[in-house]
């Protein structure tokens, strides 16, 4: 499967390492190639898939392109380049960017340290402004599902939540356990595509239903990050569903 991901920060590089641990060849876009290639190099050592950093529209090639990038610069990215993608699986990861704790989608503070550099995709995220939450939004700041939906009308949207911080999705394991990976999506084809990337990569993938549930998944993730932050979790956290197989 050849997969395009938009953005080397820290979910892009987590979801870089799962497509190539599930033998994908992967083209990685970000504003910053030195960052991309650098990725690219670590993502796909001792995988049976390929990384490369390449352009924008080499990445927006593939049939299947994955998001990984903060909701307010997905939204400003998908209004430059939606005449590319449509007719595309479009497969969202991130969720809305803050909460009471001014922490990012996956537990990181995205004025601070990022192991891959502070923002998602070369811009300062402490900058950018809160967007009001579309159809499939959220509550938290940061543009909704149906903001992103509304830029590019005629793609296949899938909503990927894995309701973990990056670095646990990079490893693919929480406490020796896949870490789990929840799946929305009205094109049924569309879903079926992204869930068995995703057991192929390690993961675990759930259909969790229509995109509708985009919402209940942007809060799922924001109650993990809570009870992270509150418990101060140093090997990274993850919402597991049991049993587990």
């Amino acid at each position: 499967m050849r997969v395009g991901i938009i953005g080397a920060g820290a979910m892009g590089r987590a979801m870089a390492r799962r497509a190539a641990r599930a033998g994908s060849i992967v083209r990685l876009a970000d504003r910053s190639a030195g960052r991309a290639r650098l990725v690219a190099r670590e993502t796909m050592a001792g995988t049976p898939g390929v990384v490369e950093a390449s352009s924008i529209r080499a990445a927006l090639r593939p049939g299947l392109v994955i998001l990984a990038l903060d909701r307010a610069d997905s939204l400003e990215f998908l209004r430059r380049h939606g005449r590319l993608l449509a007719g595309k699986v479009l497969v969202e990861v991130t969720a809305p960017r803050t909460d009471a704790y001014g922490t990012d989608a996956y537990g990181t503070d995205p004025c601070g340290a990022d192991p891959c550099g502070a923002d998602a995709y070369g811009t300062d995220p402490c900058a950018a402004g809160p967007c009001a939450a579309g159809g499939y939004g959220s509550r938290a700041s940061g543009a909704g599902m149906g903001d992103l939906m509304a830029a590019v009308p005629g793609a296949s949207w899938v909503r990927a939540c894995a309701a973990g911080d990056a670095e646990s999705i990079y490893r693919g394991l929480i406490d020796g356990h896949p870490v789990d990976i929840f799946v929305a999506a009205d094109d049924e084809s569309a879903k079926i595509r992204v869930i068995e990337l995703a057991n192929r990569s390690g993961l675990r993938a759930l259909d969790a239903g229509r995109l509708d549930r985009a919402r209940v998944l942007d809060e799922l993730t924001s109650l993990g990050r809570e009870i992270s932050h509150r418990l101060a979790a140093p090997e990274g956290w993850a919402i597991k569903l049991l049993p587990s197989w």
